[in-house]
């Protein structure tokens, strides 16, 4: 859906006018030909309408984002959908079709990287991947001068904490759990995307039998997160993983149990207890 479509299917909800809808911001004449997707509208226009009559930015985005994105980068939207499908079902044969697909995408460098290392973890086969190969992950990562924020950084050091050293990874996590709790500005989306990698980095450290330096700085960046419904499943999370590293292991089932009745079950099937 394009912007003008958007802002044409926000107004007739809230029943109002174009007059009412733009209330002096633009011109009717302008925004009447943006409704229409004739002309465009300014990003500073834009935010001003949606401001004034409180929209949800985040569902207005989402609405107009397809229409806007490059086509190599819907289908690896898509693909990423597909496979994390393909993976919660354990479905080895989807899943290397899948794998085939990404790495024949147009760019997508960190997406292959990351599905490249999944399936390799996934088959028990990450041991099998070159040095070299392992290297370009790393020095990727390090090209990040501000790896802090950048999503496309976050999301590779979530997807392959197994290709760095312990040292290394260590030292990673230290520094970006020191930034977010001085930094609390943040969108609950870019919370959310550090307490993934809280997850991941819990779940390697627990189950590869890793004697990670961060597991008690982990768990309490889980547990300090906001009480909110958004935030549910990493709250639940971090109970999981607290038994866990106490080897109360019938604790953890009974939260595992919950989580599954919960509607997790696609996030936990890889729980071995």
């Amino acid at each position: 859906m394009r912007i003008g479509s958007a802002l044409k299917k926000e107004r007739l909800r809230m029943g109002l006018t174009q007059d009412e809808m733009i209330q002096g911001i633009i011109k009717k004449s302008h925004y009447s030909k943006v409704e229409r997707n004739l002309e465009g509208i300014s990003a500073d226009s834009l935010f001003e309408i949606l401001f004034a009559h409180n929209i949800d930015i985040d569902n207005f985005l989402d609405q107009i984002k397809d229409e806007y994105r490059s086509v190599e980068d819907k289908k690896a939207i898509k693909l990423n959908q597909e496979v994390m499908g393909a993976f919660n079902e354990s479905d080895t044969d989807k899943i290397q079709e899948k794998l085939h697909d990404i790495l024949q995408l147009k760019g997508q460098t960190i997406f292959k990287y990351r599905a490249i290392i999944s399936v390799a973890i996934f088959s028990g086969q990450l041991s099998l991947l070159s040095s070299d190969f392992k290297k370009q992950i790393v020095l990727q990562f390090s090209k990040y001068d501000n790896w802090f924020e950048n999503v496309d950084a976050l999301r590779l050091l979530a997807n392959c904490m197994p290709i760095f050293k312990i040292e290394q990874l260590d030292n990673i996590v230290k520094q970006l759990l020191r930034h977010y709790s001085k930094n609390r500005n943040y969108s609950e989306r870019m919370i959310e995307r550090i307490a993934i990698i809280c997850n991941n980095y819990l779940y390697y450290c627990f189950y590869s039998k890793v004697k990670g330096k961060n597991i008690s700085a982990c768990l309490k960046f889980l547990s300090n997160l906001a009480c909110s419904y958004h935030f549910l499943f990493y709250h639940i999370v971090e109970e999981f993983y607290f038994h866990l590293f106490r080897d109360e292991k019938n604790e953890a089932k009974i939260i595992k149990k919950q989580l599954i009745s919960y509607g997790y079950k696609n996030l936990v099937s890889s729980w071995k207890i």
